[in-house]
């Protein structure tokens, strides 16, 4: 089974051999901040895969299939930096971690559309197509993220964006007037199974497990 672990092993070698030089363990090693003996033991599973080569105290040698796969993880790890670095402004570091912790959960569908998407925004980009910079300056933009009302606090307030009850509780609530951009004021949270609040100009307590259904849009 190749798991996340072995394919960072298959993307750092194949790394390596991009640089023309010979493969030792001891150079696996140091580049991945690991024991001589840990990366021996991994080498073993990647050569009993067929994915590598390794004679006793030899270089290691990518096989063909090896090499496919640690080209197909670099190209996994390069798309998701690229995109959070050049599309989401997040600095490069940052980005290549995240990339890192994601890799390994693509597919070769998601691969493709990631990978065109890159290319679109690039050639955008480059001819400095408008949307471009407005997309940029929409980033820069707080949005306000709805919350169900049992997480507010006392006074904060919100208008009701949907409700997530089943339908017996959802009529009850839209009976009590919790419909589609009614402002909501948590006048209590204080209590553990009771929020009080305030809708229409009336003011009432509900149970804190109803509340959890009533998602709000958070108002300032």
């Amino acid at each position: 089974m190749i798991t996340a672990r072995i394919e960072d092993y298959l993307e750092e070698i194949f790394l390596l051999e991009c640089t023309g030089h010979e493969i030792t363990v001891t150079d696996l090693a140091e580049r991945l901040g690991i024991t001589k003996g840990t990366v021996t033991a991994t080498v073993q599973k990647l050569v009993d895969a067929e994915m590598l080569t390794h004679e006793r105290y030899g270089a290691l040698h990518l096989t063909r299939e090896g090499r496919r796969k640690g080209l197909m993880v670099y190209r996994r790890h390069e798309g998701l930096r690229a995109f959070f670095h050049e599309l989401l402004g997040v600095d490069r570091d940052r980005s290549s971690e995240m990339a890192c912790s994601m890799e390994h959960y693509m597919d070769p569908v998601t691969d493709d559309r990631l990978f065109a998407m890159l290319e679109f925004f690039r050639r955008a980009r480059a001819e400095r197509a408008p949307w471009v910079d407005e997309m940029f300056a929409a980033m820069e933009t707080r949005v306000d993220l709805s919350s169900p009302l049992s997480v507010l606090e006392t006074g904060e307030k919100g208008t009701v964006v949907r409700l997530s009850a089943d339908e017996g509780l959802r009529k009850k609530l839209q009976n009590q007037g919790f419909t589609t951009g009614v402002c909501v004021t948590c006048l209590d949270a204080s209590v553990e199974d009771s929020v009080t609040v305030s809708l229409d100009g009336r003011s009432f307590a509900m149970p804190r497990d109803e509340t959890a259904t009533v998602w709000l849009r958070p108002v300032f």
